[in-house]
């Protein structure tokens, strides 16, 4: 019982605090508190084991009270800056505030300690076998403050780097699954069915208009692949790329769409490539496109600017399309390396809706 006892303790008011950490550390605490108060006395105050055995039974409890309070305060202070100031920008800001706090700190607890461990001994009917001078309390106390603030900092420091690795990494995977998944919808045999089978009608009756399709098709697809290595391009030069889409979308379907696109972009704002075309893509793949419905588009910025908006009516089709939700995924986490605003979705009154932010 005295055991589970502890381990409570243990688990609830020492916890692990991994976000701010970067990892469990009350192993190192279980171990390193013991074997810091044991090397200390040596260290600092000059004992050899002749000298620190007679009086160990005092020398090694208060030492222990110090390195403990030491500890946990600086573990503490450590959380607490990291909560507040958790941004990579704010790590000088961080440290200053640290090492302003320890050095006020350090004095206080030391002559609060010192006076309390002598009135217990008072109490006890003995006295501080180790009487330091404040020189020594001081500078042992400082040199074991900044050694556990380097080693909590390395740890973390270091884990966050590999944090970058792995998330680098995983942004590259997805931007070469996405380079796959926009080659694979523009090239997949239904859209070039659709296409050539438009050109096909398009050619007997109306030449003219077959030869500006045919070109607005090749236009199309050339942009499509000479942008497949792109991570950003202008929002500009997506808009025109989605026109020349539209207008593919239109000779298809007639007065079954509807597509409206703002008139020019925001300064130099840039988007993820195909992007546009894909939200519009899906719009067409999940809902009626027909005269009599007909399917409603709009693009459009929003946000003062600083985003552009896709929204279309909802009118599902009977036999739903297969969705497995991996290119709104894919949009998002990919957007998520170059911006930290989000990728907006809703649906609601009838309309989806979603919103990409832009990156300046």
């Amino acid at each position: 019982m005295r055991t589970d006892g502890k381990r409570l303790i243990f688990k609830y008011m020492i916890k692990p605090n991994i976000p701010y950490l970067a990892f469990d550390d009350r192993l190192l605490m279980l171990f390193g508190i013991p074997l810091l108060t044991m090397i200390i006395p040596f260290v600092f105050f000059g004992f050899n084991w002749e000298t620190y055995w007679p009086s160990a039974h005092q020398e090694y409890p208060e030492s222990l009270v110090y390195t403990t309070v030491f500890w946990l305060f600086n573990r503490q202070l450590m959380i607490v800056l990291r909560k507040k100031y958790n941004a990579f920008s704010d790590t000088l800001k961080r440290f200053g505030i640290q090492l302003l706090v320890i050095a006020v700190a350090v004095p206080f607890f030391s002559i609060t300690l010192g006076i309390l461990l002598n009135q217990i001994f008072q109490m006890l009917g003995t006295t501080d076998l180790r009487q330091p001078t404040l020189l020594q309390a001081l500078s042992s106390t400082y040199v074991l403050t900044f050694a556990l603030v380097m080693l909590y900092d390395t740890i973390f420091f270091f884990h966050k780097y590999k944090e970058a690795i792995q998330e680098k990494d995983r942004i590259q995977m997805a931007h070469v699954q996405g380079q796959l998944d926009n080659l694979r919808n523009q090239i997949n045999p239904h859209f070039l069915f659709n296409s050539l089978n438009t050109l096909m009608n398009l050619i007997p009756t109306d030449p003219t208009r077959a030869m500006s399709y045919l070109d607005k098709l090749s236009r199309f697809y050339r942009y499509t692949v000479s942008n497949q290595e792109q991570q950003l391009v202008p929002l500009q030069t997506e808009l025109e790329n989605i026109r020349i889409y539209a207008d593919l979308l239109k000779e298809r379907f007639h007065d079954g769409i509807q597509i409206s696109l703002p008139e020019a972009a925001v300064g130099k704002a840039q988007i993820l490539p195909l992007c546009l075309q894909l939200l519009i893509e899906n719009a067409v793949k999940h809902n009626v496109v027909s005269t009599k419905k007909p399917l409603h588009v709009a693009v459009e910025l929003a946000n003062d600017g600083k985003a552009i908006r896709v929204k279309n009516n909802i009118q599902p089709k009977i036999r739903e399309a297969d969705s497995t939700g991996m290119g709104l995924k894919n949009i998002r986490t990919r957007l998520a390396f170059f911006t930290p605003e989000p990728l907006e979705v809703k649906e609601a009154e009838g309309e989806f809706t979603v919103v990409v932010p832009l990156v300046f």
